[in-house]
């Protein structure tokens, strides 16, 4: 399907002007996303907005993912509704020249910190966590199919992050590919790959170092589960828990149509330093959350759903896990980032022969 993404039918100033922004400058807004897309914040009479502002030409994510019509601006235009326990993160979005333009409300006081203030990790469990995973569940468990998924990465009806690219964003090979391209986050994963390969199991190293050459396996075994619609990018910084016990999440640029097991990986691998909770206890709790969200339909096989989240998340994060390994990170549950990639590698290569 071709046509002009929903964004690119409304220019800026028109998106300002409906929410009282008519002629309100613009302030830096300091953030610490790596993607390159830019964000200001606007004081109005109405309250206290962000502008995140992304093009193809500046966010290499956007072009590793093949996301021509910029998914998050395409959500943002046109939202899928979400209930309770779900608040929009979006107010509308539009074109500014050949960047698109997403105006949302400020939710900085109600975001996840990263640190306590510090310098040491803000630590996320019992309540808030299981908020979070309520969150989750609930945006797993909606109708999905209703949206099409569709195969054509620049389909502006709803351009869903392609699970392959997903699935090798932060490899080496990717990161080989960045580091030729000028970008200077492919310097920052290669250093963390290298460190993995010197601190990991061989048994771990030799299947991170199949499925970058081939994901074909891992996809195949994906693809046999249930699929439905995830955020893509559940960092807990992503999300807001707002004092009327809604929760907001923000980054919506890697949403995606997959099974749950892509978000569960993703999610207990690049949140390690702020969870306490062991990852299968995580896993049950998350469980439970869906089942209350009327989402079982979503898991089908959960052992494999299990088995494949680590597979996942040791793909997609092992670059971190052996950057703190080297470092010598002391984790919140008492454990060291050395036992915590112990722990992957040796559960990582378990799934595998289970699974691939």
């Amino acid at each position: 399907m071709s046509g002009r993404s929903p964004w690119a039918a409304v220019e800026l100033p028109h998106l300002l002007a409906a929410h009282g922004l008519a002629g309100v400058a613009e302030q830096p807004f300091e953030h610490d996303g790596w993607s390159g897309a830019t964000l200001t914040v606007l004081d109005g009479s109405a309250g206290r907005f962000i502008l995140k502002r992304t093009s193809w030409a500046t966010d290499w994510i956007a072009r590793s993912t093949r996301d021509h019509a910029l998914r998050e601006a395409v959500l943002a235009a046109d939202p899928v509704p979400l209930p309770h326990p779900i608040a929009p993160a979006h107010l509308g979005a539009a074109a500014d020249g050949t960047a698109a333009a997403i105006l949302m409300p400020d939710l900085s006081a109600w975001l996840i910190p990263w640190d306590r203030g510090d310098g040491g990790p803000a630590i996320v469990d019992g309540e808030p966590l299981a908020r979070v995973l309520a969150a989750m569940a609930t945006i797993h468990a909606q109708p999905w199919t209703a949206v099409r998924a569709v195969d054509e990465p620049d389909d502006p009806a709803w351009p869903w992050c392609p699970v392959r690219e997903r699935v090798e964003l932060l490899s080496r090979a990717s990161a080989i590919r960045y580091h030729l391209g000028g970008l200077w986050v492919g310097a920052r994963f290669l250093a963390g790959w290298d460190a993995f390969d010197a601190l990991a199991t061989v048994p771990a190293r030799a299947l991170v170092d199949g499925l970058t050459a081939d994901p074909g396996p891992l996809l195949a075994t994906l693809g046999r589960l249930p699929s439905t619609g995830l955020h893509g990018d559940l960092k807990l910084a992503n999300v807001a828990l707002l004092p009327d016990g809604r929760a907001s999440l923000i980054d919506w640029q890697l949403t995606t149509f997959a099974p749950v097991a892509l978000e569960l990986g993703w999610f207990l691998v690049s949140n390690v330093a702020q969870l306490v909770s062991a990852p299968d206890t995580i896993l049950d709790a998350y469980r439970s959350a869906l089942a209350t969200a009327g989402g079982d339909a979503v898991l089908g096989d959960w052992e494999a759903q299990r088995d494949l989240a680590i597979l996942t998340g040791l793909l997609l994060r092992g670059w971190r896990k052996g950057l703190d390994a080297a470092a010598g990170v002391a984790l919140p549950d008492g454990s060291t980032a050395r036992d915590d990639l112990r722990w992957w590698c040796d559960e990582a290569v378990a799934a595998a022969a289970r699974r691939l």
